[in-house]
């Protein structure tokens, strides 16, 4: 908590276009003020750190982020970069990082959060902050939000582009004040001496409804005093510059105008074409056409300047279209990516990115895993110990760049021969601009260097990231040079962390090797980099389920690689696996050995229903759902002789939902408004209501059960669930422990 002691200095921001003549204006009325017996702080927001330059008589000293970037936080002191200038001048620049590498705006903030720490600001009067106009991120905007500025300066001339800049600067300050403050102090006009410069200002000046505070004459003043690394004020103590004493007074006015009390106005900015009709606008028959129309870009930010005629965007004959919408994200693409990645057993999986991003990623990876062994006993390696590294970015590497860490991390990985090295990007280092893709230059002949740009949520979300890493490691994987091999196939889009993955696999995978079928690369699930690479080898493709996902992944892998595809997806129920059993045994030659299989299955599969009659026939079940393959499990539902009083399908997965070939034979409910549920329950009276979403059901005299979004493949997938539910029902039943109601019924009657 702020000491009562401390003081609260006044603080000014000037904004204005890099090269507008800011930081000289600024260091002027610095000078100024403390020439006038005010204790001054300045401090440059400018990477290229020149602000000070006047002020320090041309000494350059090293910046708050240089000096933050070699020495530990706990060992840094304010005073090795507090330094004093003209007139006792307080003297800061925040700096930067180098062009091109790590993010300027974020450094703003880390030498702001420095200096606040060490309360450095509440040893002045006054605190002008000179920042770059032309950056309109949230780093550059610091200065202008109220805990910082109490007023603000924007410096301009009569040129467009500088006079867009401060329109920006009022948009910012708009952004953060609305209407409810005044914080503008007015305009510093710097002459340029441009044809129509003057009315340039004026038009501007009355469309923001802010003052011209200061007008500041094109004059061979500054190029002397830059020449001399002095301010006006140091300069025209000798006679011989005397001349520039009228430049001098403009700095002197204007500095007597700042206190606390000053007069401050609101932002209003204009629109984009308010501000280009006001200023580049012609004149008609010697007439100004130019009226303010009082609108403002926060009330009608669609709108045109209305004072010219027809320039209305909804005008006849003008197009008035508004921006398509982006998708929802599901998730981010950089996590999608690595939930992939980490299937190549053998590779190293480095993500460029915080600790904080890695970790969230890894307990999505991990935690199913996990679940599985300690619930069901189904280990999943490639969950329980991804081999997932962090680069670990610290926030000096979000400043200056984190390409030479990444550099560092990925020939560490290198050393230890892997199958390969992924590096997946997170949104830290897609937006600071680490050139990430750079690193794979590090491969090796023996050991490619795999980037995915998936830069956090800014390439997409969760099933983008995927799908960006399949194409890309596909791209760099897939050898086209290898012989086709003969008796195997490819399963293509398992599920990455899923409970059923590991015993899908393992239950098609004995179906096929028992009619002498291999599989040559799961694409992707736990595979080697030498699988990967012998991909196109095999003659043919399983896409493991049916979903618009993996649509997409097996018409890219089809168009791109010229691979072929079985039309089926793994089967899920009896009869399913029968038709697909079938269809590989006509590919492969199986057909004898296919039959068998299905005749030893169905003895299996008739013997558990059998057995199942007893407790489920003449049960009736009501069903609410998203709109997935619904048809293995209504067939043996059937089988049973339950009866399928409802079904309400809810469209999530942009596909439609999957009912036997004679949909009609039920009672189908579409675009399900989830409000109905209870109504149809109370209305069919079911035994057992099966959901994707339990929480909307309601509880009462009927049991619940969930249905798993990714289901067991095989023959005996729904006897498995139909167990299940026949075990509930059994337990139901009055008996055992709970005939110990009666005894409390007549104990507490």
């Amino acid at each position: 908590m702020r000491s009562d002691t401390r003081k609260t200095p006044f603080q000014i921001a000037v904004y204005g276009k890099g090269g507008i003549g800011k930081s000289t204006v600024s260091a002027n009325l610095s000078a100024a003020l403390a020439r006038s017996g005010r204790k001054v702080l300045q401090i440059g927001c400018d990477p290229k750190h020149d602000s000070t330059r006047l002020l320090l008589h041309g000494e350059s000293y090293a910046t708050v982020l240089e000096y933050l970037r070699d020495v530990d936080q706990d060992q840094a002191r304010v005073e090795e970069i507090l330094h004093r200038g003209a007139f006792d001048t307080g003297c800061i620049e925040a700096g930067g990082p180098r062009p091109g590498v790590g993010c300027a705006g974020r450094g703003i903030i880390s030498a702001f959060e420095f200096l606040d720490k060490h309360h450095t600001k509440e040893q002045f009067d006054i605190v002008l902050y000179d920042v770059l106009g032309d950056v309109v991120c949230g780093g550059f905007a610091v200065p202008v939000r109220r805990e910082y500025a109490d007023a603000v300066f924007l410096v301009t001339s009569g040129e467009f582009m500088a006079i867009y800049a401060a329109n920006n600067i009022l948009r910012g300050i708009r952004n953060f004040d609305g209407d409810r403050y005044a914080r503008v102090a007015g305009i510093i006009y710097n002459e340029r001496k441009i044809e129509g410069e003057d009315l340039r200002i004026q038009r501007f000046s009355e469309a923001v409804r802010l003052p011209v505070i200061a007008r500041v004459p094109r004059s061979d003043a500054f190029a002397v005093s830059e020449a001399n690394n002095k301010t006006l004020a140091e300069l025209t103590k000798d006679p011989a510059f005397s001349r520039y004493r009228p430049e001098q007074a403009i700095f002197d006015r204007l500095a007597a105008s700042v206190s606390p009390s000053m007069a401050l106005y609101p932002a209003n900015p204009l629109t984009d074409e308010e501000l280009e009709y006001c200023i580049l606008h012609e004149e008609r028959d010697g007439e100004e056409k130019f009226r303010p129309s009082g609108k403002r870009e926060n009330a009608d930010k669609g709108q045109a300047f209305a004072a010219k005629e027809n320039i209305l965007p909804d005008q006849p004959g003008q197009a008035n279209k508004k921006p398509a919408k982006r998708q929802p994200l599901y998730g981010c693409a950089f996590t999608g990516a690595s939930s992939t990645a980490i299937h190549l057993t053998d590779a190293v999986v480095i993500a460029h990115s915080p600790k904080a991003c890695a970790f969230y990623t890894w307990q999505n990876i991990s935690s199913p895993g996990r679940r599985n062994l300690f619930n069901r006993g189904i280990l999943l390696p490639s969950a329980i110990n991804p081999n997932y590294r962090c680069t670990d970015m610290e926030q000096a590497h979000v400043v200056y760049g984190g390409i030479d860490l990444l550099r560092d991390h990925v020939t560490a990985a290198l050393a230890e021969k892997p199958g390969a090295v992924i590096v997946i990007s997170s949104c830290v280092s897609g937006i600071i601009g680490d050139d990430v893709l750079s690193v794979e230059e590090l491969s090796t002949p023996e050991i490619p260097v795999i980037v995915i740009p998936a830069d956090g949520d800014i390439n997409g979300d969760y099933m983008q990231g995927i799908g960006m890493c399949l194409h890309k490691i596909a791209d760099c994987l897939f050898d086209r040079t290898l012989p086709r091999k003969d008796n195997c196939v490819n399963l293509v889009g398992e599920t990455g962390i899923a409970n059923n993955s590991t015993l899908n696999y393992h239950c098609i995978r004995d179906m096929l090797t028992e009619l002498g079928i291999g599989i040559n690369c799961r694409f992707l699930g736990d595979a080697t980099v030498e699988e990967v690479r012998h991909f196109l080898a095999a003659p043919l493709c399983i896409m493991t389920e049916d979903n618009p996902d993996n649509r997409q992944l097996t018409g890219w892998l089809t168009d791109t690689y010229g691979c072929e595809f079985l039309g089926l997806s793994l089967p899920i129920g009896f009869r399913e696996t029968a038709h697909f059993l079938r269809e590989i045994g006509a590919r492969f030659d199986r057909q004898s050995a296919v039959e068998a299989m299905i005749q030893k299955e169905e003895k299996k599969y008739q013997e558990r229903i059998r057995r199942l009659r007893k407790t489920l026939a003449g049960k009736k079940i009501l069903i609410t759902t998203i709109n997935i393959n619904l048809d293995w499990l209504l067939s043996s539902i059937e089988d049973v002789g339950m009866e399928i009083v409802w079904i309400g399908v809810l469209n999530y997965l942009h596909q439609d939902v999957k009912i036997s070939d004679q949909p009609g034979r039920y009672t189908l409910e579409e675009n399900l408004d989830f409000s109905v549920v209870d109504d149809r329950i109370r209305e069919y009276k079911p035994d057992l209501v099966l959901s994707n979403y339990t929480s909307v059901v309601n509880p009462g005299d009927y049991i619940i059960d969930t249905m798993a979004m990714s289901q067991m493949v095989g023959f005996h997938s729904a006897a498995y669930v139909l167990e299940r539910w026949a075990k509930l029902f059994q337990n139901q039943k009055e008996g055992g422990w709970k005939n110990d109601r009666v005894f409390f019924e007549q104990y507490f009657r």
